[in-house]
């Protein structure tokens, strides 16, 4: 008995029939999830991603992807406004138009089209949560879905799959806190979650419920209604760095490196250049999105004064060729391989913008950092990362950068041995689980696809209205019974004084 039942349970999983949806274009948040794909297909699954970074691996046969790289296109130029994406209560009017732009490109793609035209099935529908309405190839496909992200949870995320959401506890991640915060801090989270109900969420619903009725008719679903179906989201994160947050059986958190790599050759002058460095190497970089080739002028300038004066060299990710004044202990290259970069003996420190998995491949390679947060939940990651004392930080949005400022973070790091030390013992807690993260997100993927969703992890708490939530209909009984308890107690006791002054004042009579 329990051979056949083996048997039924691995014919479920074993070539089931995988659709991702993946469409952001920022080569982070593709790369940190190209392990779960590859581990799909390498277990036997039709994968069909549907990516702006294809992963192009001849080896991977099951894996079929649909490119939709030109999407950069479309993302690229949204970078151009840092000031806005830097304030929370602005970054949605810039963003919303972007990701529907996207989504449209997606849906107007003729490869994407092809698959609801023929004969394909799948078994679960796997769509990046910064794009609900990819959850209607679920609809189309009548199979289960599953929400995934490269970093944490936003607002709608937690909310929509019954996880606990407090303003003041869990701040929204593109706002720059994270804990402690003070009265000012607890005030603006708390406005910015009523701005989010009141304005952002509805304005991004109606975008996006009329793109989907464009696209797929009147009748079609809401995002609501989408969202309310997800039977698991997969969130990479992990809450030795990210914090403990209560959430529900139907949320995995399976952060903790998992987009590391094995090691690969340095390429031939940067190895070199690693190698002859003896007195250690601080490594630059402000990532995929913010591009160092765009620094304003002034911001350049103290950067480079600061690394000038340092006694390491510098190994600098700069985009461009147009660089004034060159320091002799800097080397400019326009590209990393940041991993192999980071694994030298001879790095000492990381300057970084802080995105989460720069910061998660710091912690992996035990090198302290220097964040330099610019926008969207950079800033929050810093915090996170300052908690735990693991590198130090600097505001360029809101303090700017400074020779000295730059330059003492950086020689602090690199000379005091405890944020080394704390950085290592992160990386221990952070890797020492029962199992990976991409393990616990092909596990449950495939337990989604054995039992046909998981509806049964839904929280109820998704089908109480909010005033039965709050409990507001069983205060405002116990305010009126109260009432009605106090105003009788005034009544009687109005009743018994008359009383008793009458029957004083007859005896006062009668005397």
């Amino acid at each position: 008995m329990w051979l056949i039942t083996f048997l039924s349970l691995l014919a479920l999983t074993s070539g089931a029939r995988i659709l991702g949806l993946v469409p952001t274009p920022s080569y982070s948040h593709q790369t940190a999830l190209w392990p779960i794909w590859k581990k799909l297909a390498s277990r036997g699954h039709k994968v069909t991603l549907i990516t702006a970074n294809p992963i192009n691996d001849p080896k991977l046969s099951n894996l079929t992807e649909i490119n939709i790289r030109e999407t950069y296109k479309i993302w690229t130029p949204m970078y151009k406004n840092m000031k806005a994406l830097h304030d929370p209560f602005k970054i949605n009017d810039v963003i919303l138009p972007t990701l529907l732009a996207v989504s449209e490109y997606i849906f107007d793609n003729e490869e994407v089209k092809a698959l609801t035209r023929n004969d394909t099935t799948f078994d679960i529908v796997i769509v990046e949560t910064m794009f609900p309405e990819m959850l209607i190839f679920g609809e189309i496909f009548k199979c289960p879905t599953v929400c995934l992200s490269s970093m944490g949870g936003a607002i709608r995320v937690h909310e929509s799959i019954g996880n606990s959401v407090h303003p003041v506890v869990y701040p929204e991640l593109m706002l720059p806190y994270y804990k402690d915060l003070t009265f000012k801090e607890r005030i603006t989270s708390v406005l910015y979650y009523l701005a989010y109900k009141f304005r952002f969420e509805p304005q991004s619903l109606n975008v996006k419920n009329n793109a989907l009725k464009k696209y797929f008719g009147e009748n079609a679903p809401s995002i609501t209604q989408l969202l309310d179906k997800v039977s698991m989201t997969f969130l990479d994160v992990h809450p030795a760095l990210d914090g403990a947050r209560p959430i529900g059986p139907n949320t995995v958190n399976f952060g903790g490196m998992v987009h590391i790599r094995d090691p690969q050759p340095l390429p031939k002058d940067l190895k070199e250049f690693l190698d002859a460095s003896k007195e250690g190497v601080v490594y630059f970089s402000l990532g995929s999105n913010v591009k160092s080739a765009n620094l304003k002028q002034e911001e350049f300038e103290a950067i480079i004064q600061a690394l000038s004066d340092l006694p390491y060299k510098v190994l600098w990710k700069y985009e461009s060729d147009d660089i004034p004044n060159k320091p002799k202990n800097v080397k400019f290259v326009k590209w990393t391989p940041q991993q192999d970069v980071l694994r030298h003996p001879n790095i000492r420190a990381f300057v970084t913008q802080a995105g989460l998995q720069s910061l998660e491949e710091a912690i992996y390679f035990h090198v302290p950092i220097v964040m330099l947060p610019f926008c969207a939940d950079q800033e929050q990651n810093a915090k996170k990362a300052e908690l735990r004392k693991i590198g130090k930080t600097i505001y360029p949005m809101k303090d700017g950068i400074t020779k000295d400022a730059l330059k003492n973070s950086i020689k602090d790091v690199i000379e005091d041995p405890s944020y080394r030390k704390n950085i290592k013992s992160l990386a221990e807690i952070m890797l020492d689980e029962p199992m990976s993260g991409v393990d616990k997100v092909i596990w449950w993927t495939e337990y989604v696809i054995r039992h046909k969703g998981a509806r049964h992890f839904r929280n109820h708490i998704l089908d109480i209205p909010l005033y039965q939530y709050f409990m507001l209909d069983i205060l405002a009984f116990s305010i009126s019974v109260l009432t009605i308890l106090l105003v009788l107690v005034w009544i009687t006791y109005r009743m018994i004084r008359n009383r008793v002054s009458a029957i004083v004042s007859a005896r006062i009579k009668e005397e």
